[in-house]
């Protein structure tokens, strides 16, 4: 009977912690160059926490494929604004190591 117990608080513990909502994030594809080649995407939450990026390409371009403002730091210290659904140049282009976003 105890294990049985324990077995289903067990169960019913695993279902309360899958049924948690996840942090919306948006799409961020950051180019180099050439940018159909040289890029990588990821989904950046959207709650203002700071990610880290690790991805040693040099970008020239940043897009947001969703409604956010994100904010990303360079390797070289360039700071870079991209708006909603806008693809903003990187100058000079450098390793982006980390950023944040906000719903917009």
């Amino acid at each position: 009977m105890k294990t049985f117990a324990i077995s289903a608080a067990l169960a019913l513990l695993a279902g309360l912690v899958s049924a948690a909502p996840a942090t919306p994030c948006v799409q961020v594809t950051f180019q180099g160059a050439p940018p159909d080649v040289a890029f990588y995407t990821r989904c950046i939450p959207t709650d203002g926490s700071l990610t880290t990026l690790n991805d040693p390409l040099s970008i020239s371009h940043i897009v947001v494929n969703g409604q956010a403002n994100c904010y990303f730091f360079g390797v070289d210290g360039s700071f870079t604004t991209v708006g909603p659904f806008q693809t903003v140049d990187v100058g000079p282009p450098q390793t982006q190591v980390s950023g944040y976003c906000l719903s917009a």
